[in-house]
């Protein structure tokens, strides 16, 4: 019997990386006979060797952007006195922007329709409402829509056949749209309540 579980682990210990627990473990690593056992969540210096931390110098650290270096790029800090990029503020004086143009001209309003004019768009509604509709209408008279509904009132018909489509689509709405729409329409009439 005895001969026989020799016999075995002579046989097993010429395959590579099989051991026995009653042998004495050899190291795989040097570095790890060296290093006792530590809390595994402890930074190990020899076994993460790998992901080193970040050790920064002291003083400050400019990191520039991984690109191809420009003179605008390093900042004033990091510059010679004497070297030419830089810039004093009262080198170069600003110029008076009294006198600029602004950004986004005012738009002027336009008060260019007579007496006959809102005549002639509320005619011209009231005759063809399919053709003359307020965007029309303000296309020809060089106004708004919104001065457009004002100055007239639109064809009954028209606004039947209109609120008649607005109702086809409403049906179509699903629970969450007719829920935010009438959320909107509550909020709105907070609003003109505040107001009061």
């Amino acid at each position: 019997m005895i001969s026989r579980t020799t016999g075995v682990r002579s046989s097993l210990h010429s395959i590579k990386g099989v051991r026995f627990a009653s042998n004495k473990a050899k190291p795989l690593n040097k570095a790890r006979k060296e290093i006792p056992t530590r809390f595994p969540t402890q930074f190990n210096p020899v076994r993460s060797a790998s992901n080193p931390r970040i050790q920064l110098p002291k003083g400050l650290v400019y990191n520039p952007a991984p690109a191809a270096p420009t003179p605008y790029d390093t900042p004033a800090a990091f510059l010679p006195e004497n070297d030419k990029r830089q810039i004093r503020k009262d080198a170069q004086p600003y110029d008076d922007v009294k006198y600029m143009p602004p950004l986004t001209p005012r738009q002027r309003k336009q008060y260019n329709l007579t007496e006959e004019d809102m005549i002639e768009i509320q005619r011209l509604r009231k005759e063809d409402p399919e053709k003359w509709t307020r965007k029309a209408l303000a296309e020809k008279f060089n106004c708004s829509e919104f001065f457009i509904s004002i100055a007239s009132t639109p064809h009954p018909d028209r606004q039947k056949e209109m609120d008649r489509r607005l109702d086809v689509i409403k049906s179509l709405w699903n629970e969450s749209r007719y829920r935010a729409r009438r959320d909107r329409e509550r909020r709105k009439q907070l609003w003109l309540r505040d107001a009061q």
